[in-house]
């Protein structure tokens, strides 16, 4: 079933003015997008980091970690190639087998950030751009994706692990609910 008929998407032109200030924390706060995905086309100024693990290699006693840690982590810019970020809504109706991206834009004062400082006191001398692309589902789920044809048993129980996923997700909320509430 299609859940994207509906011309629900939205595109965002996103600016960041500078600031010029080496007390600049995040330019845009840690968040997930709400909806299915975001396409995100950048200007090449640094700051979009991404909370990720990190494995730096030894702890304080010169041993090797076992486990990894989680941390801001810059998203580098590639010239001509877009960020693809998941939404809470798609990682719903995965069941968490897509994550959604948390996110942010850092400043030279954020905390945790793997994004060195200099480049970040240099980021925060300019003005940062985004054209951004978000593309929500329907706001009303059909009962396609509910009923419909399922070839065998395993792939009910997909489709109900799925949907539970998503019911998750909302909440108790419409997806239109949902949408509201994310976005203010």
């Amino acid at each position: 079933s299609n859940l994207h008929s509906d011309n629900n998407d939205t595109l965002r032109l996103i600016s960041y003015y500078p600031t010029n200030s080496a007390e600049t924390g995040n330019r845009c706060k840690e968040h997930s997008d709400y909806g299915t995905l975001t396409l995100l086309s950048t200007d090449g100024t640094s700051g979009l980091e991404l909370f990720d693990f990190d494995d730096n290699g030894d702890d304080d006693d010169g041993e090797q970690k076992n486990q990894q840690q989680r941390c801001w982590v810059p998203v580098p810019h590639v010239e001509g190639a877009l960020v693809v970020n998941v939404g809470s809504l798609l990682s719903g109706w995965t069941g968490g087998l897509l994550k959604a991206t948390l996110h942010r834009v850092a400043g030279p004062a954020s905390l945790n950030s793997r994004s060195s400082r200099e480049v970040l006191l240099r980021a925060v001398q300019h003005r940062r751009t985004s054209i951004a692309f978000f593309v929500d589902p329907n706001e009303d789920l059909p009962s396609s994706l509910l009923d419909g044809n399922v070839s065998n048993r395993n792939d009910e129980d997909k489709r109900n692990q799925a949907m539970r996923g998503l019911q998750d997700a909302l909440g108790g909320m419409s997806i239109s609910e949902y949408i509201k509430w994310r976005s203010g």
